[in-house]
């Protein structure tokens, strides 16, 4: 029993001296930065380095995928306006048709009415019937 307690006694000598030893190096590293010593300063510079270094890569990646993006984004574009051009023929309906459509559309579009209810039904049943008439024309 006493072996154990003179064991238990070492190490909890080991364990205090330890701990004595983390507090002095830590109030040695605090007061180096709070005089300014060359050694801490250089710690915190390195630091920010580091996330200056870390901040342009990123900045560089986002820039690239920016790039990459905008050239898919001008390869779309051209390839939607050639296929648009291919298509001539079916071609967009004319100009007094498409006026025509986007009246009827606004007098008799339901989520544009402002009638009372039996008026209301009746332009909706009308939208409905001839708006398919007015896309099987268009799409012709």
């Amino acid at each position: 029993m006493v072996e154990l307690l003179g064991i238990l006694l070492a190490l909890l000598l080991f364990a205090l001296g330890a701990l004595v030893w983390r507090v002095l190096r830590w109030l040695r590293r605090a007061l180096a930065l709070l005089l300014g010593r060359s050694g801490a300063g250089r710690r915190v510079a390195s630091l920010r380095g580091v996330r200056l270094r870390v901040a342009r890569a990123l900045g560089q990646h986002q820039a690239a995928r920016i790039a990459a993006l905008t050239t898919e984004l001008e390869r779309t574009r051209r390839a939607l306006r050639l296929a648009e051009a291919a298509r001539g023929g079916g071609g967009p309906p004319e100009d007094r048709f498409r006026r025509a459509k986007r009246a009827f559309a606004v007098h008799f579009h339901p989520d544009r009415l402002r009638c009372g209810e039996p008026e209301r039904g009746l332009r909706i049943r009308i939208f409905q019937q001839f708006w398919q008439v007015l896309r099987r024309i268009e799409s012709s």
